[in-house]
């Protein structure tokens, strides 16, 4: 049987083990032409003025110009979580692909007090993005990237592809148990015991306003998909109490119409997966990943 937490931090992140790394900020790498660059770590690396606007990543050994990079966005309800929630993920990925480079990223939370919603979110993950592509050459990586998250973080990681790629730097997506319809009135009007509360209060605090079907749907993965969306893979537990299932599977059969690559994972568990479940999204992520980010 699966263990369940009940801290908003971790039931909408991944279960995963983390672990300690050095911390450096302000990373020059200066790679010579020609050398064999060794595995590098950079942590709280800046990209914004806010405390939250930081980001790891860790470069694998031998990269080049070509080497294709992951980013990974946690969850915990939009308002809560960190980067290091995903440090398990973190883990499995670069055992699963040693040649790819990792960012790991923290983003302001939403909050009514703050006035941090939506927009300043995707503003957060757009500027990692661009930090990431100005300073390409210095970290010997591609400019293609491969976004992914859960929980939320799969939900930013979708709705950023889907409708704020302009750039076209995102070449595909990795969704694990997310929500992909915030316009999910049934999902809005209940009260969960797992979230303390009404999801529709959580979801007022991340949108920015109350229930409204047009601003919800704007911010929903699954009316936001086209013919051009990035190739999508998803994964989410048959049990899930905290994100309806139905949403995967109808966001699955949604990129069937509209003849968008992908691939759809289901397991027996609920809002997190244990170690072999965990190894086997990493897996099978990786496997999708490499044939969208590869030279």
């Amino acid at each position: 049987m699966l263990k369940y937490t009940f801290h908003l931090c971790l039931i909408l992140g991944l279960g995963f083990f983390g672990v300690s790394c050095k911390k450096e900020t302000n990373p020059t790498p200066s790679p010579s032409p020609g050398s064999s660059l060794s595995d590098t770590s950079f942590l709280e690396v800046s990209y914004g003025s806010h405390s939250r606007n930081v980001y790891d990543i860790f470069l694998p050994k031998g990269r080049d110009s070509l080497s294709p990079v992951v980013l990974m966005l946690h969850g915990g309800a939009w308002k809560a979580g960190r980067k290091e929630d995903m440090q398990g993920m973190v883990n499995l990925v670069k055992k699963a692909w040693p040649q790819a480079a990792i960012v790991n990223m923290n983003y302001r939370l939403a909050s009514n007090t703050d006035s941090i919603h939506h927009p300043e979110i995707m503003n957060d993950i757009s500027a990692a993005i661009q930090h990431l592509i100005s300073n390409k050459t210095n970290y010997q990586i591609s400019s293609k990237i491969g976004i992914m998250g859960s929980s939320a973080g799969g939900q930013l990681a979708m709705i950023y592809a889907y409708k704020y790629n302009s750039q076209q730097n995102i070449r595909c997506v990795g969704n694990i148990f997310g929500p992909s319809i915030i316009s999910d009135w049934q999902w809005y009007n209940s009260n969960n015991i797992w979230l303390g509360g009404k999801v529709g209060d959580i979801l007022t605090e991340y949108v920015g306003s109350p229930w409204d079907s047009t601003s919800y749907n704007s911010v929903s993965p699954y009316w936001n998909i086209s013919a051009s969306t990035p190739p999508t893979i998803g994964f989410h537990g048959s049990l899930d109490p905290i994100v309806p299932v139905y949403q995967s599977q109808w966001l699955k059969n949604k990129l069937n119409t509209f003849g968008v690559a992908n691939e759809y994972h289901e397991y027996i568990a609920f809002h997190s997966f244990d170690q072999t479940q965990s190894a086997d999204v990493a897996a099978k992520l990786v496997a999708f990943f490499k044939t969208y980010l590869s030279p």
